[in-house]
């Protein structure tokens, strides 16, 4: 068993987390506005760069890593005192490798592990060469005889547009549709809005709020084309016990995770998601929650989806039970949506010129609020075929769930008010600490839920 080196790009992470450090001297120039404060600012910032670059160095010398024949990862830590971190292949739940674009120029990869159980700030994150993370990918949840599935067409652009990137779908979604119609090059498709937005906000807005305008659009042009390029290379596979996906064309990356320590799959829905008549699907394992969905199945056409998750059952479609029901989920976006109503109200009699700056606010609450009243309609539990499934209402998406992970702990919680009518806030608890909150249910529904989890033959 070798002991390795980290890639000297591990560094990267105390130089960003140091970055404010950097800042604190440049405060007195913008109160003293010359010159002299400047070069001593400057002067401040240089020593500060030595003094991270040493320390990055002793860190570097100080730690290394080594794999053996089992499958068992040790991480090092030899200065002052020694300090060994082992983790086994056998005790994680998942694996990422992620290689963005200025590692790739360095040959560097980020591998981030998910031991079982652990929440999010217990992952180890190590810094390797490609080869080395390749090798460790490999020796900790080796791949072996995978099923592939590359998406293709609209696919992979429901795949872009309905990945956690929210507002490039909410404002470039028509954008979208024109483009996988007409067919012009997405890039130039994507920049060419901005001169659309400058012109709406140059005629509408007042200056301040026209260039906010304008640059949030830029933005939501790039965030676009980053969904899009993610989704080049793009694959999907499956093994007899784990699952995953890779792909991306600047930025590489690729995930690894064990099937049965899946803690629960969501398929969320959006307006947009309706309209396309396509379903994303993502998965949580232990603190492990991908950014991009694992894979987008056209509605009708489940047999993907049936091939790689097959216990995976959706919520009933049925309507909750509304009667006495909290009018908690109206109070997020309610309240911010009645002060913004009467402002613009007030304004168009006070102060005209504001009035259509003030619809933003207006029409962002509102479509909050109509997610709210889905979330009042259709949140709930129900078990189906043998599995506990749930719906919750998150902003404009509803997130349709399939509990997979046997051990997690539910827990009712009631207000007095709810123990009068009853009814109970359930709230999931999985390995990783994350949890889930499904408001308001009845409490006949939770006493299910509690003699279906207390049951030991339900697997």
């Amino acid at each position: 068993m070798t002991e390795k080196q980290l890639h000297p790009f591990a560094a990267l992470q105390i130089f960003r987390k140091t970055l404010v450090l950097y800042l604190v001297p440049l405060v007195n120039v913008l109160f003293e506005r010359n010159w002299e404060a400047l070069r001593a600012a400057l002067r401040q910032d240089i020593v500060l760069f030595l003094l991270v670059c040493g320390v990055s160095w002793v860190i570097l010398r100080a730690s290394s890593w080594s794999l053996d024949e089992n499958g068992t990862l040790c991480l090092h830590w030899k200065l002052l005192f020694r300090f060994d971190r082992t983790v086994r292949g056998a005790s994680l739940a998942a694996l990422t490798i992620e290689r963005p674009f200025y590692f790739r120029l360095a040959g560097a990869s980020r591998v981030t592990l998910y031991p079982m159980g652990e929440p999010k700030k217990r992952t180890l994150t190590l810094c390797l060469t490609k080869g080395d993370a390749a090798q460790l990918a490999d020796q900790l949840l080796p791949v072996e005889a995978p099923s592939l599935h590359r998406p293709k067409g609209g696919e992979r652009a429901a795949l872009g547009l309905l990945g956690a990137n929210g507002l490039s779908t909410l404002a470039l979604f028509l954008l979208a549709i024109r483009q996988s119609r007409q067919g012009p090059d997405r890039y130039e498709l994507a920049f060419a809005q901005i001169n659309f937005l400058a012109g709406l906000a140059a005629r509408w807005l007042p200056t301040g709020a026209a260039w906010l305008l304008a640059f949030a659009g830029f933005l939501l042009g790039l965030s676009l084309i980053r969904s899009f390029v993610q989704t080049v290379h793009y694959e999907v596979w499956h093994t007899a016990d784990q699952i995953g996906s890779s792909g991306g064309w600047l930025d590489r990356f690729e995930i690894r995770v064990k099937t049965a320590e899946i803690s629960y799959a969501d398929v969320r829905l959006s307006p947009f998601a309706r309209l396309l008549r396509r379903w994303p699907v993502f998965v949580t394992a232990g603190g492990c929650s991908p950014e991009l969905p694992l894979f987008v199945y056209r509605s009708g056409e489940e047999a993907l989806f049936r091939e790689l998750l097959p216990e995976f059952r959706m919520p009933p479609d049925l309507l909750a039970r509304t009667e006495q029901r909290s009018l908690i989920f109206f109070a997020p976006a309610g309240i911010p949506f009645a002060l913004c109503a009467l402002l613009t109200l007030i304004s168009v009699y006070t102060l005209p010129s504001l009035t259509v700056t003030l619809l933003f606010p207006t029409v962002f609450f509102a479509a909050g609020l109509a997610g709210g009243m889905m979330g009042y309609r259709r949140e709930g539990v129900w078990l189906r075929d043998g599995q506990l499934t749930l719906r919750r209402q998150r902003g404009i998406y509803l997130h349709s769930i399939c509990v997979f992970h046997p051990d997690l702990c539910l827990t009712a919680n009631q207000s007095p008010w709810a123990a009068n009518v009853d009814r109970t806030n359930l709230t999931f608890a999985f390995p990783g600490r994350v949890k889930l909150t499904v408001r308001s249910v009845p409490w006949r529904d939770a006493q299910k839920c509690f003699e279906f989890l207390e049951n030991p033959l339900r697997r």
